[in-house]
């Protein structure tokens, strides 16, 4: 990387010291006293241990560009206050106003990159230290209809515009050293990563305002707007916009840009009446609308932007809900015209027939409340209409999400293109901004360096061993490892439509049988009556329990009418949480085949205490000394519902050395969107304990073998969903947490910990050169793994492809090797180990996305979020007092599951 002195003077060294802002970098001596305190840190991360050297060599094309940074050794960070305070995208618009008006005079000519907050970042020093600066922002918005205020009604009709005036304060806060970044890139002593992604933020900032002064729709680094392409209606009054992410990188390889395309939803610029029809299906018109159709409109409307069509000058509103009453029946004192000391009682349909000559077309319906509790101001919805490019945040539908999948479903070449065609699209190189901070970026895909590892052997039963082909192998003609004894069990028909639950029963009897499975004629099948169609989905299964009462199964097969049947959940905490069941669920597909059943049969052999087809013995040999493996992930509600608890799973295998084999869970959960988990350590009352000392007493209780290893030496963690910026908190509290729960377990017992962080939102993608052998279906090939170029410059990370990707491009998986004390494990054998344990899901034939263990924790914790969701929407629900769930509210406990030990993968 280039880096040049600046030619303008040193003014900083005459500078205040103010404090410098969270997230910048301040010279010593310089506007400061002193370095920053760093925050100490318990437990540090790992350092990268090498390289690896096994698989085939290949290269790559990768959506990363070459950045230059050039003529900017320092930033200036100044601190923006405007009064009043206004949302972030009115700043931008006060900020753009300012520049406007004194840009010239003031700031030497120089834009900056502002963050739509508190902060200015420019590439050189200001003419002033603090300033203040006043600004007229005009409004070009008309008025409104406000029943509370009549005496000012005609005026406000006659005025085209409004205006506000702002103050806005500039201070100078610190100089962010822009050369951090070159001294971590080169590896030199002393080089402070925080201040090189203090840097780093600098640059991505600038890459947001560039797309600001666009007008494009900003979603933190995601970018997006109708001229970058409208992928398509969703349906029910959404759209689906492209856009692209963008974000500055420190690679093994240099300074980065990784752009990628991507993807978001936004609602329908239509009028209101139509979003309502769509969305809500009403083919009557809004008058057929119950109340619980307005409650959920209620829901749907708020916070959402709408302009007016009635006026010559149309002005912008955001509504925040409903009126008390209908517009026909809504009235306010109004003025006479001829004796201004008199009022007069006008409904609003009323009001806008004498004044607008609009006769409502739905008196009965409630009109939008586009004001305030204090000052309510209410408008017809059918006189408004919403503004583009406002985001669709709630939960899409079945419908919408397969439109989605559908229409983001991007071939690799086809993704590779718009990449390539990226730059020109944004138009970086004539962009002002970019070049004032002096970055150049190359227009070409970055070339990188790839190994495609083998796959690892699987076993069967009957001694019979397999290597699977492009991320997949065949079961037919092969029997379990060790297939379970299910002497008893039933089927319970809850589709209507089904009428051989029987014959099903029979087909799933030979194709469990033929893979070594023993499993005996059912001895009942149960068809739901027509007449209990109408009781909720708790009640219909409490009167199917009734009816298979009698029978006392060991297992339970489910047939369910469709995918998302409400029926599901209330059956699966039936089974497992007040019964101790298994059970599976399916739905009848079109056609019954043995290749259906037999996926059936892998998991159902599974939830009994099965094996199916274990890694090889080159897995037993490579750990060495007895090993267990976590997996351990976090599921959230959904974006808007704060009040929901977040609910943690972690897994963990037992049964030493069948490390593919068999895994243990526990689930707790913990405040609303807390990423890092609570209780993987605790302490109550005097007693040390939590998640973490229960799945290593699970591994104990479970091994067979030599005393000696009944206590695992080594324990090697999967950890899905972390970002980046949470790693310290992972290192001092999810880390530190397994140091503890050993120590609890025995004083002195300190087994080797190697904690992995996996990482599957990010924006790196990989794609065969043209033409070259490691290309499958037009993606890389499974077990492509890259720990060069792309990778961090020091921190231990690599990128894998384990799987087959059969639709759009294949998505790696990032890993960040946190923490290692298990420094013999060299870095072809965590990757080795990482691709292996890919296939060692054992639901299914093929390699998976990210680490079986992973894999597994993600599927607990899935569940476990439906079932708490369910609760939370019953007023049965079991709570917990001792802790809020958020808003007050107590913390709903996972209810205690009552399946058997060997059951213990009961979730799959």
């Amino acid at each position: 990387m280039e880096v040049k002195d600046l030619d303008s003077p040193e003014v900083t060294e005459t500078l205040p010291p103010p404090p410098p802002l969270e997230g910048s970098s301040v010279e010593p001596g310089k506007g400061s006293s002193g370095p920053p305190a760093e925050k100490k840190k318990v437990v540090l991360q790992a350092a990268r241990a090498g390289y690896g050297r096994a698989g085939r060599p290949a290269q790559l094309l990768c959506n990363h560009f070459a950045v230059k940074l050039t003529n900017v050794t320092d930033v200036y960070h100044y601190n923006v206050t405007i009064t009043p305070e206004v949302p972030k995208k009115v700043s931008r618009e006060v900020m753009n106003k300012l520049r406007a008006t004194y840009g010239a005079a003031e700031f030497k000519g120089k834009r900056g990159a502002y963050d739509g907050e508190k902060s200015l970042f420019t590439s050189g020093p200001l003419n002033f230290n603090q300033q203040e600066y006043p600004v007229f922002l005009d409004d070009e918005r008309g008025p409104s209809f406000n029943p509370e205020d009549q005496g000012a009604l005609q005026k406000k009709r006659r005025t085209t515009g409004r205006a506000r005036d702002f103050m806005v304060r500039i201070d100078f806060a610190a100089k962010v050293n822009m050369r951090a970044i070159d001294d971590v890139l080169r590896g030199l002593p002393g080089a402070q990563l925080d201040r090189a992604q203090d840097a780093l933020r600098v640059l991505d900032i600038v890459l947001r305002e560039s797309a600001s002064s666009k007008g494009y729709l900003l979603v933190r680094d995601n970018f997006f707007h109708p001229s970058l392409g409208q992928l398509g209606n969703l349906g029910e009054g959404v759209e689906a916009w492209r856009g692209f992410h963008s974000s500055i990188r420190m690679t093994k390889a240099g300074l980065t840009l990784n752009l990628d395309t991507t993807m978001t939803t936004v609602i329908k610029p239509i009028m209101v009446e139509e979003f309502l029809m769509e969305k809500l299906n009403l083919r009557g018109g809004l008058e057929r609308m119950d109340e619980r159709g307005w409650n959920k409109a209620k829901s749907l409307l708020k916070k959402v932007k709408v302009e007016t069509i009635h006026m010559r000058v149309s002005r912008t509103h955001t509504i925040t809900g409903f009126s008390p009453r209908p517009c026909k029946d809504l009235t306010f004192s109004k003025k006479l015209r001829q004796n201004p000391g008199e009022v007069e009682e006008v409904s609003v349909a009323d009001y806008y027939w004498e004044v607008y000559k609009h006769r409502l077309k739905y008196p009965n319906a409630p009109a939008l409340d586009v004001g305030s509790k204090k000052k309510p101001t209410y408008i017809p919805l059918e006189l408004c209409k919403i503004i583009e490019g406002q985001r669709y945040t709630k939960a899409l539908s079945r419908m919408q999400r397969t439109k989605q999948i559908d229409i983001g479903k991007q071939p690799p070449q086809d993704r590779r293109h718009v990449c390539e065609d990226a730059m020109a699209v944004n138009k970086y190189d004539s962009d002002e901004l970019i070049r004032e901070f002096g970055l150049n970026f190359n227009p070409q895909l970055l070339k990188v360096s790839a190994r495609i590892l083998d796959a690892p052997t699987l076993v069967f039963g009957q001694g019979r061993k397999e290597n699977p082909r492009d991320g997949k192998w065949n079961f037919n003609n092969k029997q379990l490892m060790q297939g379970c004894n299910i002497p008893n069990w039933v089927v319970a028909v809850f589709d209507g439509r089904c009428h051989d639950g029987g014959n099903i029963a029979q087909s799933l009897v030979q194709a469990c049988n033929k893979r070594g499975m023993r499993l005996s004629e059912p001895v009942a099948v149960e068809k739901e009556p027509q007449n209990n169609l109408h009781f909720p989905a708790e009640e219909r299964v409490k009167q199917m329990f009734k009816l298979l009462g009698r029978s006392r199964p060991m297992f339970i097969l489910a047939i369910l009418p469709d995918k998302d049947s409400e029926i599901y959940v209330p059956f699966k905490k039936m089974c497992e949480v007040v019964v101790g069941v298994a059970s599976q669920c399916m739905v009848k597909p079109r056609q019954l085949n043995d290749q259906y059943l037999g996926n059936l049969a892998l998991k159902i052999n599974l939830k009994l205490g099965g094996y199916n087809s274990p890694l090889g013995p080159e897995m037993t040999t490579f750990l060495g000394t007895s090993t267990v493996i976590f997996g351990m992930d976090v599921s959230h509600g959904s974006p808007g519902d704060v009040d929901s608890p977040s609910v943690a799973a972690v897994v963990a295998s037992k049964d030493w050395p069948k490390v593919s084999g068999l895994y243990s869970a526990r689930v707790r959960t913990q405040p609303s969107k807390m990423e890092m988990i609570e209780g993987l350590y605790e302490e109550v009352d005097g007693q040390r304990g939590g998640m973490v000392k229960e799945l290593l007493v699970d591994f104990y209780k479970s091994y067979t073998g030599p005393p000696i290893q009944r206590k695992p030496q080594q324990i090697i963690v999967y950890r899905d969903g972390v970002s980046e910026s949470q790693f310290d908190q992972c290192l001092d509290l999810e880390v530190t947490a397994f140091l503890k729960a050993c120590e609890a377990l025995e004083s002195g017992y300190h087994p080797k910990i190697t904690f992995i962080v996996a990482q599957k939102r990010h924006n790196t993608r990989f794609f065969p050169v043209p033409n070259s052998p490691c290309m499958n279906n037009g993606n890389v090939l499974p077990g492509t793994i890259i720990d060069k170029d792309v990778c961090h410059p020091t921190n231990y990370d690599f990128f894998l492809c384990s799987h087959a990707g059969l639709i759009g491009t294949t998505r790696p998986t990032h890993y960040h090797v946190l923490y290692n004390e298990n420094e013999r494990f060299t870095p072809d054998d965590l990757q080795q180990l990482t691709n292996h344990l890919c296939y060692a899901f054992a639901r299914c034939t093929t390699a998976v996305a990210v680490a079986a263990p992973a894999a597994y924790a993600h599927i607990v914790a899935s569940r476990f979020r439906k079932l708490i969701d369910m609760e939370n929407g019953s007023d049965t629900a079991s709570l917990r007092s001792s802790r809020s769930g958020g808003a007050g509210k107590p913390m709903p406990s996972i209810p205690a599951v009552k399946m058997k030990e060997k059951e213990s993968m009961f979730f799959c």
